[in-house]
């Protein structure tokens, strides 16, 4: 297992592209003082970096977004107003993989974005990965990426040194499968510590050179948000990247995910992500092709995807602390295959984790310590199951 720290730089920039129109100088400006929570993430302890977090209110969004990688999005759902679609006349809805594969048999390129705020969006990666394999792709290029990304998941292995939001096991889930499936992994991210326009250009002639130094292949693109719009007036990546490139690819957003809070609002409840469609065609803007909508019952079938839910016998902590499951060989290092969080007092908790070995460890403000190892059998039990002792 190599071990890595995610580049100073790269971490910066991913910071700055948290939200939507944030440009490239303010984490440029901010490089030399990342504070004690982003050190914590780079030494794959995210607990720690909560912790360091705190309670600001201008740190909310990213707070919020590594509780994402806890399996916690109720922050993430209580920051922005429910985005929920609308029921309109003459709509159906149809299967998302579908409609994207039928649309990408004649496409060179495809990409797709996500919030950084819904693991939803991360399991559909890893859903649409299976799908294009079918039609040929074989190499994902991803924002968050870092710049020798190769060498980190050499092994099919993501960790601390992969990317930024790659420490979601969701993510790394996803990673893991497209390494099995012979998938190349692209870095794309700009090395430009400027503006939005200059990064916007970097990440185009990154993608570009790419494709041109690779005439025979075909390539996902993962971008967070604006960046997959075409719309040549607002120049995000991909629309640098179609002037460049002549290419036309086909852009897929992940729009409407359901929150807990606003389920009974849907006028569709499916348990796979949708494309709403009007007069035999997508619904979507001039900016997109296709807009993916991912109602209560798909949200809960992804989080169901990632494993079965798997009880694990705990010794009771006065304390909240993280408790990680890693691969029986991984060290600690490398992301976890699932983590949650265990209350104060708790002597039970739930992860979702495909039968194997694991190595459990339990996280807290000051240390990260194996506790154990623990076998998940392929049939479910009734009772946790108990942590073997090192």
């Amino acid at each position: 297992m190599k071990v890595g720290i995610l580049p100073r730089r790269h971490l910066a920039g991913c910071l700055g592209a948290i939200m939507l129109g944030v440009s490239a100088g303010e984490p440029a400006a901010a490089a030399d003082r990342l504070p004690d929570w982003s050190n914590s993430l780079a030494r794959n302890r995210p607990w720690q970096a909560l912790e360091a977090i705190g309670q600001a209110p201008e740190h909310r969004q990213i707070a919020a977004q590594i509780s994402v990688f806890l399996g916690q999005e109720e922050a993430a759902c209580l920051l922005r107003v429910p985005n929920v679609p609308r029921a309109m006349a003459g709509v159906e809805y149809r299967d998302a993989l579908e409609v994207i594969v039928r649309r990408a048999r004649d496409s060179r390129v495809v990409m797709l974005n996500e919030s950084h705020f819904r693991r939803t969006h991360r399991v559909f990666l890893g859903q649409l990965i299976e799908a294009l394999h079918t039609l040929g792709f074989d190499a994902l290029a991803a924002e968050t990426f870092a710049h020798d990304v190769s060498a980190t998941l050499e092994d099919g292995v993501a960790d601390a040194a992969t990317g930024f939001y790659t420490a979601d096991p969701a993510f790394a889930a996803t990673l893991r499968r497209a390494h099995a499936l012979g998938w190349a992994f692209v870095p794309y991210e700009s090395k430009a510590d400027s503006d939005r326009e200059a990064r916007e250009i970097g990440q185009a002639e990154a993608l570009a050179e790419w494709l041109e130094a690779n005439p025979d292949r075909r390539l996902l693109v993962y971008a967070g948000g604006s960046h997959i719009s075409k719309n040549p007036e607002e120049g995000w990546m991909a629309a640098r990247f179609a002037a460049r490139m002549g290419i036309d690819p086909l852009t897929v957003a992940q729009g409407a995910t359901a929150c807990s809070d606003a389920a009974d609002d849907w006028p569709v409840n499916t348990p796979s992500p949708v494309v709403a469609v009007r007069g035999g065609k997508p619904m979507a803007s001039n900016h997109v092709d296709i807009i993916v909508l991912h109602p209560p019952a798909a949200v809960l079938a992804a989080e169901a995807a990632r494993g079965t839910q798997v009880s694990l016998c705990v010794a009771s902590r006065t304390d909240a602390t993280l408790l990680r499951a890693f691969a029986a060989g991984d060290d600690d290092d490398a992301i976890a295959w699932d983590q949650t969080v265990v209350p104060a007092g708790a002597t039970d908790v739930q992860l979702r984790l495909a039968p194997g070995r694991y190595r459990i460890a339990r996280e807290d403000t000051r240390a990260l310590d194996t506790v154990g190892h623990v076998a998940v059998p392929a049939d479910p039990v009734d009772n946790c199951l108990q942590i073997e002792s090192r």
